[in-house]
């Protein structure tokens, strides 16, 4: 059975938001030593879900991009260090981000500083 990534990510977020709200309840009926139990299921899901997430994007940015000297060499990348020079390199970044989503931040760094 294959399930749907946006499904998937659903499902996560589902979960964390109910052991959230588990962990509110139990705090609420005077058994804030037994919220702690859901509290720590939801910071795990939270945190899981968010690395396959992380890892997916990185993957999509290696299987489109390859690398990021195949960046230097196929894009135009003067509108990048435009904005660097007039907004900072901060706003350049992100923009590189933007662009190549899954792009890690030390080669958007890189990209922007070349």
């Amino acid at each position: 059975m294959v399930v749907d990534r946006g499904v998937r990510g659903m499902v996560w977020s589902i979960l964390s938001g109910l052991a959230a709200v588990g962990t509110i309840m139990l705090v609420l009926w005077g058994y804030p030593v037994v919220a702690v139990i859901p509290a720590l299921v939801g910071v795990f899901l939270s945190l899981f879900g968010s690395q396959r997430v992380k890892a997916r994007r990185q993957e999509e940015f290696r299987v489109r991009f390859r690398s990021v000297e195949q960046i230097r060499a196929t894009h135009d990348l003067s509108g990048f260090h435009r904005l660097r020079d007039q907004a900072g390199e901060v706003a350049a970044v992100r923009a590189v981000r933007k662009e190549f989503p899954g792009i890690s931040l030390v080669d958007a760094v890189a990209l922007v500083r070349s």
